[in-house]
């Protein structure tokens, strides 16, 4: 096959060469796109972040951490799998997430946990509750109430949270269902739960949040992945992380 033809004038294309000459520049063209993804890649800069959540993300100072990530890395595509305790660890140890965000109060084997940020806890009760009447509630106040919790099969980490927060005797009713499930209980009269400051933040109808007037009324939380995690997006988004925690002061050290 004939791709130049030469004459007096110059080098010339054939009339056969032109669809070779545009698959040869296409080709170049993915060849060159491989090798960005690739380089991006290996620096973190783009490709995919799997983050597990035990809750939403609502309010800060999460929501300001995933805006500075997002604003940082809009390469990357952040897929987010909310999941009860054991699910997020079991997904985890299998490498089919990559990042979790969970509770500190439920350490897992085979997992690097290290303390992130924490929040205080507040009361979620029904509109029309005496307890809505206050403005800041005691542990002593809640003794007759019913108290939701989210409780797993096989994973009872948030009941024997609530109770070394609470003391032992309260009368604490585990359920298997979302913090949302929860809200909507509490909204119909059946009871009250606890909640992060976080999630106070998003109004939820039939349901106020007052503060908890107690030293121990917060949550830690920590970030969590496998120790045979190599990917160059994960320790970017740890180091993203940290450097937001420290810059909102609100890292496991402060106060």
């Amino acid at each position: 096959m004939t791709l130049f033809e030469r004459s007096s004038r110059g080098v010339a294309l054939t009339a056969a060469a032109a669809p070779v000459l545009a698959e040869t520049k296409r080709m170049l063209a993915s060849l060159e796109a491989v090798t960005e993804a690739a380089g991006g890649a290996a620096r973190g800069t783009n490709g995919d972040l799997r983050l597990g959540v035990r809750s939403p993300p609502l309010g800060e100072p999460l929501r300001g951490m995933l805006a500075r990530w997002r604003r940082d890395h809009p390469d990357v595509r952040l897929i987010v799998h909310e999941l009860p305790d054991l699910e997020l660890f079991s997904e985890l140890v299998a490498r089919r997430i990559d990042v979790a965000l969970i509770p500190s109060f439920a350490p897992w084997p085979q997992i690097v946990m290290e303390p992130l940020y924490h929040e205080r806890m507040v009361a979620a009760v029904p509109q029309d509750h005496a307890l809505a009447g206050r403005d800041m509630l005691k542990w002593t106040d809640f003794h007759g109430e019913t108290i939701y919790v989210q409780d797993w099969a096989q994973s009872h980490a948030m009941r024997e949270f609530y109770a070394s927060m609470m003391g032992v005797g309260m009368p604490l009713h585990p359920i298997s269902a979302s913090k949302q499930t929860v809200f909507s209980l509490v909204a119909s009269g059946f009871g009250v739960t606890l909640a992060q400051q976080s999630q106070a933040e998003a109004s939820f109808p039939g349901v106020v949040f007052r503060k908890i007037d107690e030293t121990n009324a917060r949550v830690e939380f920590s970030l969590a992945w496998s120790p045979q995690s190599e990917c160059a997006v994960i320790g970017r988004f740890l180091a993203s992380m940290r450097d937001s925690a420290a810059e909102k002061n609100v890292g496991a050290s402060a106060p």
